[in-house]
């Protein structure tokens, strides 16, 4: 009976769920960081042999004398962040700053006792990491390698260019050059196009540390990718050659789209909108504001007619034109438009004159306009756009033109257009229903200090009205010129003759480089845009054809990009000692050489600046876990259930 009443005691008891509630210590040991420098910078000056087997030495001496008494964990850096302790010198940019905020993002709230630093001081990328300090809670110990010897040096640190240009036009490139300890010595600064020399200058440093910027006005030349170099004189006594020349590329473009602007007399609308096509560098843009007008409309790419046909400019004669080469129009519709002879030119667009003035809309978007959009940004600017003066009339689209904007008459919103686009027999035309559009320009700029929104509107209104038929369906977007140490990324658009956005193709490229050897890819599909990241590419010239199948047709795209060498690690090899002692002492740390660093290591070692950290957390178990409750509850039940058959109690 006991042993039934003690079982049953015990099963009606853990029913309850009861829970044990205790404190348990937990103690960690203080984490010891070692960053070491893998920039090609350690072995570019100096016996790159001795730093190597001083690095290896000083690894081996912080495993043997620091793992056993700390947690030990090493990275490598130079433009990222990586864990382990295997080095080559091979990164092309060094970020001191990146490493900083990498270790206290990896280990946020641990007991992190020192970091060690072991490198040449020499960043070249992100913020200057004394600057960081505010984030570290902890002492940093820097060691310094390199050489911090000044001597005779002259280099090039930065050439700054437009990437783009056009043949035959002419554009600056400015080149900062450096000069150490080559007081009065005269040394020529050249630009070469390839091997050919182009253009130079003599400049004499006034004294042993000089500074000066030189700007070149270069003329394009051929179309295409063309490669340039700055290149600076050396002298007998210099060490670091590496640095004197620097390459740049710059893509040529055939020519300019040409976009050309007619009105009946001058008009603020016409000043903002050719403001900001000139500040695209892809087009050139032609204003006429009074007969006669060119005769060749055939010559441009695009013509925006802003508030013609007038009564007495019926404009036939440039319409036929234009409808027989195929060019695209822009018509801006304001007080001064004949309606009658615009309705009579059949453009896409039918207007009926009501009684009454003009009156005052206000855009509002068509979420269902999928010829180019617009970003989220400017879709919030737009209802606090000022109105447009526009004629208070009745608007007839045809089938293939769709609205961009509709009006907006004193807050109803109406199915009138404001803005629309589409295409006639293939020829794209567009409307602007009301004229005050430059008021958007001034407004854009009040609200925001700069004319981003606005340039953004008519940048994609005249792009998709200007491009060629074959970009109008397939489009890749790239850039020109990558570095070395930056993925090459390519996307797509593919739209079908309705120019909706699709992605039922598959878009598939072949790049070749200048040894004639072939790469195949396939665009990945993300949202409504193919995207291909080929990672990094060898140094060099590449060149591209793209594809993709829309129904029956084929649609090819070519195209031309290079990637550039970096040689940020070789511009500036001197080390930089001061920042490294700047890091150690303002965060309670120390700065030694690779000669003292054995006892900087002992020193952490047999000191007790680095504690262990003890704290208590609260344990809550339940006794339903405990397995041992199991067995006697068990035990309990077996013993009662043969004590029963022994004794023959039932």
């Amino acid at each position: 009976m006991i042993l039934r009443f003690l079982s049953f005691f015990l099963i009606a008891f853990l029913l309850l769920s009861p829970f044990l509630r205790n404190l348990k210590k937990f103690t960690r040991n203080p984490v010891i960081i070692v960053a070491w420098d893998n920039s090609a910078s350690m072995t570019a000056s100096g016996d790159s042999a001795e730093t190597v087997q001083s690095l290896s030495t000083l690894q081996q001496e912080i495993d043997d004398k620091l793992a056993s008494d700390f947690e030990v964990i090493n990275y490598r850096f130079g433009e990222q962040l990586e864990t382990g302790e295997q080095l080559d010198f091979k990164e092309k940019k060094s970020d001191y700053s990146q490493m900083i905020t990498g270790v206290n993002n990896n280990h946020f709230n641990q007991n992190i006792g020192a970091l060690i630093i072991a490198g040449d001081g020499i960043y070249n990328q992100g913020r200057n990491p004394v600057n960081q300090l505010n984030e570290v809670a902890f002492p940093v110990y820097t060691i310094g390698f390199g050489d911090t010897t000044v001597v005779a040096d002259s280099w090039i640190r930065n050439v700054r260019m437009n990437r783009t240009a056009f043949s035959g036009n002419k554009f600056p490139v400015e080149v900062d050059v450096q000069f150490s300890k080559l007081s009065d010595n005269p040394l020529k600064l050249t630009i070469f196009h390839n091997d050919t020399e182009l253009e130079s200058v003599i400049i004499t440093p006034p004294n042993d540390n000089y500074f000066v910027t030189k700007e070149f006005i270069l003329e394009a030349g051929s179309p295409g990718l063309q490669h340039y170099s700055a290149k600076i004189e050396t002298v007998d006594n210099e060490r670091n050659i590496d640095n004197n020349t620097s390459e740049f590329v710059i893509n040529i473009l055939e020519d300019k789209q040409k976009i050309l602007i007619l009105s009946d007399g001058w008009h603020p609308d016409i000043g903002a909108i050719k403001n900001t096509l000139e500040e695209q560098k892809s087009y050139d843009v032609s204003v006429f504001t009074e007969e006669p007008y060119p005769s060749n409309p055939e010559d441009f790419n695009l013509i925006i007619l802003n508030q013609l046909p007038t009564a007495g400019k019926s404009l036939a004669q440039m319409i036929e034109k234009s409808e027989a080469s195929r060019l695209p129009l822009l018509f801006i519709v304001g007080s001064h438009t004949f309606i009658p002879q615009l309705n009579t030119l059949e453009q896409g667009a039918k207007i009926t004159p009501l009684a009454g003035s003009g009156e005052e809309a206000q855009a509002v978007i068509n979420p269902s306009y999928a010829t180019f959009k617009l970003s989220e940004d400017f879709r919030n600017i737009l209802p606090k756009l000022p109105p447009l003066q526009v004629t208070f009339a009745d608007y007839d689209l045809n089938a293939e033109f769709t609205p961009l904007f509709y009006q907006k008459l004193k807050n109803i919103e109406t199915g009138k257009p404001l803005m629309a686009t589409g295409k006639i027999d293939g020829r794209k035309i567009g409307f602007i229903f009301g004229e005050g559009i430059w008021r958007w320009r001034l407004f854009d700029y009040y609200q925001n200090q700069s004319h981003m929104r606005y340039n953004e509107l008519v940048n994609q209104l005249v792009q998709y009205l200007a491009l060629r038929e074959n970009e109008d369906n397939f489009i890749i977007d790239f850039n020109p010129v990558y570095a070395e140490t930056e993925d090459v990324i390519l996307t797509a658009e593919v739209y079908d003759d309705a120019f909706e956005r699709v992605t039922s193709g598959e878009v598939n490229i072949a790049l070749r480089n200048s040894d004639d050897e072939e790469f195949s890819f396939t665009f990945d599909v993300q949202g409504e845009d193919y995207y291909l990241n080929t990672g990094h590419l060898p140094v060099g010239d590449y060149a591209f054809q793209a594809s993709v199948e829309l129904g029956n047709e084929t649609y090819t795209e070519n195209g031309n990009f290079t990637v550039t060498p970096v040689n940020l690690e070789n511009i500036v090899t001197r080390a930089n000692h001061t920042l490294l002692y700047q890091l150690a002492s303002l965060s309670g740390g120390q700065f030694v050489l690779p000669d003292n660093a054995e006892e900087l290591i002992d020193r952490l070692d047999s000191g007790n600046q680095l504690k262990s950290v003890s704290y208590y957390q609260e344990m809550i178990n339940e006794l339903l876990n405990l397995r041992w409750l199991f067995a006697v509850l068990l035990l309990l039940l077996s013993v009662e259930w043969f004590l029963r058959k022994y004794w023959g109690v039932y």
